[in-house]
């Protein structure tokens, strides 16, 4: 069989050009459809080559929504960062966005809730702050399932249904500003234990959560990016 080396020397030579001609060559096709759209809602995620602050590279893969097509990759090692592996994940994201909203027209970002790339799409003082976040709503499934244990989570869609979680588990389904969005229960659903006061107090601190409230709008689209973490995964 053939040596490594020169292994590595027939992929330099023929596989590698092949593969990005292939690759250019589909992505001019996705972005032409995709520049006539008015709206195109984009899934990010970034992988490092290693966990903690040793990374030495990061890859940030960028899907469309609707097709989870691959739209645009970027490679970056720390050298380019200063050697700092904390700020590498948000380098990938300005040097994607920069060139992807000068090829299509993106107007929302689906993410997980990283910090640095959260304050570059600050509505009010962000780089971005014309493309609404949306934070993926598996991660927040997830953070809300470990939180609440066991308890069933009834989904949102406005800050006033999720405070009304509260009152519902009372068996208190209309109040002064709202009510319940259920058909009036049956005479048998009265029958059923309620939430107790200490388990009340509990599920309190949890739905007013002062740092979930504050991010709860940015998860009323619903949004999923899944696809690109796993494909990061393989």
């Amino acid at each position: 069989m053939v040596a490594e080396g020169t292994f590595f020397r027939i992929l330099d030579a023929y596989y590698i050009a092949l593969v990005q001609e292939c690759w250019e060559k589909n992505r001019a096709a996705i972005l032409h459809r995709l520049r006539q759209e008015e709206h195109v809602v984009v899934l990010g995620d970034g992988r490092m080559d290693s966990p903690g602050h040793c990374a030495q590279y990061c890859t940030y893969t960028t899907l469309e929504q609707e097709s989870r097509d691959i739209v645009h990759i970027v490679t970056i090692d720390k050298h380019e960062t200063n050697r700092n592996s904390v700020i590498i994940e948000k380098k990938c994201f300005i040097r994607t966005m920069d060139a992807l909203i000068q090829e299509i027209p993106v107007t929302e970002v689906v993410m997980d809730a990283h910090p640095q790339i959260s304050a570059l799409l600050n509505p009010e003082r962000g780089r971005y702050k014309e493309i609404h976040q949306s934070l993926d709503i598996w991660h927040a499934t997830k953070n809300l399932i470990n939180a609440l244990k066991a308890d069933m989570l009834t989904c949102l869609t406005v800050l006033m249904m999720w405070h009304g979680v509260l009152r519902h588990v009372r068996n208190q389904h209309s109040w002064a500003t709202g009510c319940c969005e259920h058909e009036p229960l049956d005479e048998g659903s009265q029958n059923k234990p309620w939430i107790q006061p200490a388990a009340h107090q509990a599920l309190t601190a949890i739905v007013l959560d002062k740092r979930w409230l504050s991010q709860v709008k940015k998860f009323i689209n619903f949004r999923d990016a899944s696809t690109v973490m796993q494909l990061h995964m393989h």
